[in-house]
């Protein structure tokens, strides 16, 4: 029986997990992410050796990585989450470690395979995975293939300028790319919490923003009120670029109440045609989209 190994790199944690020829989760280990590369190294290659151990072989193993990848060099060009990976021979290093092939994909091109494969995505010909959590990403699959472009920025529509600003679209700040306005700062988890201070003048994250709403303050269904009709525009820019018959919502805001409803209903304002065919669903996996996609990538060495 052949296994498939997955790591989802994040600015805060790596996971790992295993998976047999079903696609059956064998086991999954969790682990601080450390902040020079030296450690980085030594914390991957020992949770894919216990990965190892649990299903009793050297598994196959894809690596997914916040930001854009050079194929060819095996890089990480600039990773803001991640500054020990920027520019980092990762590919490489994993490989001579582990003493096998790796694949590197982008975290947000591993979950929308993963919903492709056989998530909410299974079955669409395209498929764009949106990642709506601390920041905002995504990854275009067709057919199948993840597609990266040749500067590994398919996807990276967070760096688009928001179609339709008005001040009700909360501040213009000034994005980790040099520019002002972009989508990643206007429908993150964080682009939230800046349009509830504007619009009460109280503190409160995107979590706790969710729960008030849940529980009928007038408040925060106001401000989510206002915050879908951002993101309908937003997802104008992924309309437009892509034209994907679905798009499949993971990260932290995915499960905001109403979402899929209220963008929906107000995406055809901002988007020629007014009655687009694109889907709006949420992910199946939630938060392993990530890591399944990831060991899917590595599954193809």
């Amino acid at each position: 029986m052949a296994f498939i190994a997955g790591l989802d790199i994040g600015g805060t944690k790596i996971a790992g997990a295993v998976f047999d020829e079903r696609y059956n989760e064998i086991a999954q280990i969790v682990a601080p992410t450390p902040s020079d590369y030296g450690s980085f190294l030594k914390t991957c290659v020992n949770i894919v050796e216990q990965l190892d151990q649990k299903c009793g072989q050297k598994a196959s193993l894809g690596v997914g990585v916040p930001g854009s990848i050079d194929q060819k060099a095996g890089t990480i060009p600039f990773a803001a989450n991640t500054p020990a990976l920027s520019g980092q021979p990762l590919r490489d290093d994993l490989a001579k470690a582990l003493n096998r092939s790796v694949r590197l994909a982008n975290d947000a091109d591993c979950a929308a395979l993963s919903e492709a494969t056989d998530g909410a995505g299974a079955g669409y010909q395209t498929v764009f995975g949106l990642i709506m959590g601390t920041g905002v990403g995504g990854g275009f699959v067709v057919k199948g293939q993840i597609v990266e472009g040749p500067n590994g920025l398919t996807g990276e529509f967070g760096h688009i300028a928001l179609p339709f600003r008005e001040v009700s679209d909360g501040p213009v700040v000034t994005c980790s790319c040099g520019q002002t306005g972009c989508i990643d700062k206007s429908v993150s988890g964080l682009a939230l919490a800046r349009l509830y201070k504007m619009m009460t003048n109280k503190e409160a994250d995107a979590f706790e923003i969710d729960t008030l709403a849940r529980r009928g303050d007038v408040e925060a269904i106001r401000v989510l009120d206002s915050f879908y009709t951002t993101v309908a525009k937003a997802m104008r820019a992924v309309i437009y670029t892509f034209d994907p018959e679905v798009i499949v919502v993971c990260g932290g805001l995915s499960g905001l109440p109403g979402l899929y409803k209220e963008v929906t209903e107000r995406w055809g304002k901002y988007i020629v045609g007014k009655n687009p065919k694109t889907q709006f669903v949420p992910a199946k996996y939630g938060a392993m989209s990530g890591l399944r996609g990831a060991a899917w990538v590595g599954k193809s060495t």
